[in-house]
């Protein structure tokens, strides 16, 4: 017994491949604007730019700003200002400072929409108001009556 078998005609052959090349080119119609939109913006790499300023010009231009630029720890060897040291303040003697600040004003100044604005009149008058209550002998006296509590309390008076 002989099986038969199905095999495509000439036309059926035709028309599958037709279809295929079709399909392909749909395909590659479809992906060509992908592929080709970057070169369209130009080339993506920065250009690079002459510059009308020296090299000589732009290094001592910088030598100069870092001679008065405050350090962020990174000297390089280059003289700096002379770093303010921190003092041993007692727990008193910071807390007493941080109820003169708020009291002065400088608080609300410093924390307020303008910031510690040091043109505006009304952060001078609080920076004024903060420097008289700091050099007055009520500084000294909270001091102590901080000292006494924490005293009272057990607490260390050092940080």
């Amino acid at each position: 017994m002989k099986t038969s078998q199905h095999r495509p005609t000439r036309t059926v052959r035709a028309t599958r491949l037709l279809g295929s090349a079709a399909f392909a080119a749909l395909l590659a119609a479809t992906a060509a604007p992908s592929f080709a939109g970057n070169y369209g913006e130009g080339d993506p790499r920065p250009a690079s730019f002459s510059s009308s300023t020296t090299r000589e010009a732009v290094t001592a231009e910088t030598r100069q700003w870092l001679r008065t630029a405050p350090t962020q720890g990174y000297t390089d060897g280059t003289p700096q200002q002379q770093v303010n040291t921190v003092s041993a303040n007692s727990r008193a003697a910071v807390a007493a400072d941080t109820r003169l600040w708020m009291r002065s004003g400088l608080a609300a100044k410093q924390s307020g929409e303008t910031g510690a604005d040091p043109t505006r009149p009304g952060y001078r008058q609080a920076v004024a108001e903060y420097a008289r209550l700091r050099a007055s002998p009520a500084y000294g006296a909270l001091i102590e009556q901080l000292d006494r509590q924490a005293a009272a309390h057990g607490q260390s008076t050092l940080r």
